[in-house]
């Protein structure tokens, strides 16, 4: 179990699940794919989203991804990638104010970072038996830009 301390807090986590709960893609000819990232007309969206569970002391994040041809709009491949966590002393960051959770940033940084790697990871899975195998890949990325956080 990974370890965050912050002050007088000290939170654990743990991975309990990673999956893909969506994958989809169009068959296209390889040498039309080509051309597409050649002339940069290829292009991604990504999208992040958590939920805690705080009766299960869980966060679960999903990275969706979809890659677009900017011509007409197509989507070419769909994917989401799902990772779940275990938060241990995740009642200690309950905001009783606003209902929330006040998570260090430090925490969000590691496993938003940890479930934007196994979505890369799922995804090349998920494509290595179609045309776009070693041709698509999300890009790496700094988390803290995934999550716009500033020190």
């Amino acid at each position: 179990m990974s370890k965050v301390e912050k002050k007088d807090l000290t939170l654990g986590y743990r991975i309990t699940k990673i999956q893909s709960t969506k994958f989809s893609f169009v068959e296209i000819n390889e040498e039309i794919l080509d051309e597409l990232f050649a002339s940069k007309k290829a292009a991604i969206n990504i999208n992040l989203t958590a939920h805690i569970d705080a009766l299960k002391s869980t966060m679960t994040i999903d990275i969706s991804s979809t890659l677009f041809n900017t011509i007409d709009n197509e989507m070419l491949v769909e994917h989401n990638g799902r990772t779940s966590f275990f938060i241990q002393g995740l009642e200690k960051t309950k905001n009783e104010t606003n209902g929330g959770f006040d998570l260090p940033n430090e925490l969000l940084v590691q496993i938003h970072g940890i479930a934007y790697s196994h979505a890369r990871a799922l995804l090349a899975n998920e494509l290595s038996s179609t045309c776009f195998r070693d041709k698509y890949f999300l890009p790496v990325v700094n988390p803290e830009d995934l999550l716009k956080i500033r020190k």
